[in-house]
């Protein structure tokens, strides 16, 4: 079991308020808890702008990613279905990170999200056998037309339970929607409410929970922070790489085993091949 302090706690990220087994507690009872000051507003302050500037480019639309595939590439994309609109940065560990200080700052409060849910401090950041490890995502609600449909995270036997750190404020940045989760007394609860900046949120993904549509105050949109759990693919049994191919690549890797077999191993000067 993780403990405050492997949560490489520094000056930028405060444990005063932080109290592992009340959170835990509250997490059993109503499926959420609101840890207090932990992150320097100054900090979240320079989060926030570096994202909305990243936001503000010109962002590739694509499908929401599930499943990447271990060594994929940092991705910042727009995503617009039935189920979401959004912009999701993806930052994958194994690669440098799209913003340093979001990275530090995402792992960091990652292993205090551990120490809530019981679990070994580095647990996500390194890879299980079974591919199972986290990404560090900013997700970007933009107003007016931000929103993330109701849904439940599926789970295996470990505590799917999210921490989420917010760089806009609701009633400032804006003033309508924004996360909510249906607690386990059924009770619809507005969770960006209760929130001020540099707390973090805890809580349960299998629950219901959502995004509504953002919306006025200053029209900055909603922008938030987490870990993403997930089961990591092979490069070779991931679509989107397989999309990436080129039909002469494709072929010619194909053809290449044919040929050793027609034609046999011979050997030069180099060697085999």
């Amino acid at each position: 079991m993780s403990t405050p302090d492997d949560a490489g706690a520094a000056a930028d990220v405060s444990i005063d308020n932080f109290n592992a087994t009340k959170l835990r507690e509250a997490l059993i009872t109503d499926g959420f808890a609101v840890a207090k000051a932990i992150v320097p507003e100054p900090i979240v302050d320079a989060m926030r702008d570096t994202w909305l500037r990243a936001y503000a480019d010109n962002i590739k639309q694509a499908p929401v990613i599930w499943g990447p595939f271990l060594g994929e590439a940092n991705r910042i994309l727009f995503h617009r279905s039935d189920s979401c609109c959004m912009y999701r940065a993806y930052d994958f560990l194994w690669n440098r990170p799209i913003d340093v200080t979001t990275r530090s700052i995402g792992l960091k409060l990652h292993r205090l999200r551990n120490c809530v849910a019981e679990s070994q401090s580095l647990d996500g950041e390194l890879i299980r056998e079974d591919r199972y490890g986290i990404y560090i995502t900013t997700s970007y609600y933009p107003p007016n037309y931000g929103w993330l449909a109701e849904h439940r995270d599926h789970a295996d036997g470990r505590r799917h339970w999210h921490f989420m750190l917010l760089m806009t404020m609701k009633k400032k940045s804006y003033e309508d929607g924004g996360l909510f989760l249906i607690n386990r007394s059924g009770t619809k609860t507005d969770i960006d409410s209760l929130v001020r900046p540099g707390d973090v949120i805890f809580f349960d993904g299998t629950l219901p929970h959502g995004v509504e549509p953002v919306s006025g105050g200053a029209g900055l949109g909603r922008l938030q922070m987490f870990s993403i759990p997930t089961f990591m693919e092979t490069p070779q049994k991931n679509d989107r790489l397989l999309e990436d191919i080129t039909f002469k690549r494709f072929f010619r890797a194909k053809l290449r085993p044919i040929k050793r077999k027609l034609i046999g191993f011979k050997r030069s000067s180099g060697g085999i091949y």
